[in-house]
């Protein structure tokens, strides 16, 4: 993990997290649809409702030295990982709730220096059932959000918003995303001095079938990220924007928009005790 930190100039540049030993980073995500719209038309019926869509991350990542030929290695500890979805139509209300057989496990992880992560799992969880959620943690640590040159006040640069993208829409395999950052603020408070980055992101794609099947679909997505420029932790993360989808075969047609709010708080603990 990398973060912003300050340079003699005005200006800062990339740094490693500063972590104390005996600290873990502990991550906090949580992505809401709190009133989404709806509609179908099945067998030439016209429905509409409402999709209301909850998702829930808290981790505890611990890396520990590099071993002797580079490769990084770590824990991961699971207190949560789950998504509850409710939809209301046609006065009909069905709550759906995917508890990830995750929770509460801890499992290991490593990276060779030409390799991708590997997660090792205690053989209690089937990994075609955790799939998803394993994705999503590769995706997290692979981001590389920052640029390698000092930037300034105002400075803009792109970068690759996957992992966001995969908190709110993972329907999107052909989607073509662009993600643009700008420093806009330096504070300084009795805590020490932290970076403040605009965040856009925009992501359109779509999918066809051999059966006829279509899909597509959008992401707008607006916010910022507070990094501490002492500790190099990126503190806090905040999005709010929206989500349309839509599918159909032959007549039947589904859409959806939903409104996205995304928060996402690191925090240094102290190492949990793993057996």
């Amino acid at each position: 993990m990398v973060a912003l930190c300050a340079t003699a100039s005005a200006g800062v540049v990339f740094g490693p997290v500063r972590g104390k030993a005996g600290e873990s980073v502990r991550l906090v995500t949580k992505s809401e649809t709190p009133d989404g719209n709806i509609r179908q038309t099945l067998a030439g019926k016209s429905t509409a409702g409402r999709i209301f869509i909850t998702r829930e991350r808290d981790l505890v990542w611990t890396f520990r030295d590099p071993a002797a030929d580079g490769s990084r290695r770590g824990m991961v500890k699971v207190a949560k990982i789950s998504t509850h979805t409710k939809t209301v139509i046609d006065g009909k209300t069905e709550n759906i709730a995917d508890d990830s057989p995750l929770a509460s496990k801890m499992f290991t992880m490593s990276k060779t220096p030409k390799g991708d992560w590997k997660f090792e799992l205690d053989g209690s969880v089937p990994l075609t059932r955790v799939q998803k959620e394993i994705d999503e943690l590769k995706v997290y640590l692979k981001r590389d959000w920052y640029p390698a040159r000092e930037l300034n006040l105002g400075d803009s640069w792109e970068f690759d918003p996957a992992w966001v993208k995969m908190l709110v829409e993972r329907d999107f395999p052909e989607a073509h995303t662009i993600g643009t950052m700008r420093l806009r603020q330096i504070r300084q408070s009795l805590l020490g001095k932290s970076a403040v980055i605009d965040i856009n992101i925009h992501s359109t794609g779509g999918d066809f079938k051999a059966d006829g099947r279509q899909s597509g679909g959008a992401v707008e997505l607006t916010g910022q990220v507070t990094v501490n420029l002492e500790t190099m932790l990126d503190e806090a993360l905040e999005l709010k924007g929206t989500v349309t989808t839509n599918s159909s075969k032959g007549t039947d047609i589904t859409w959806m928009k939903l409104p996205v709010h995304i928060t996402v708080t690191k925090s240094f603990v102290k190492n949990p005790a793993w057996p």
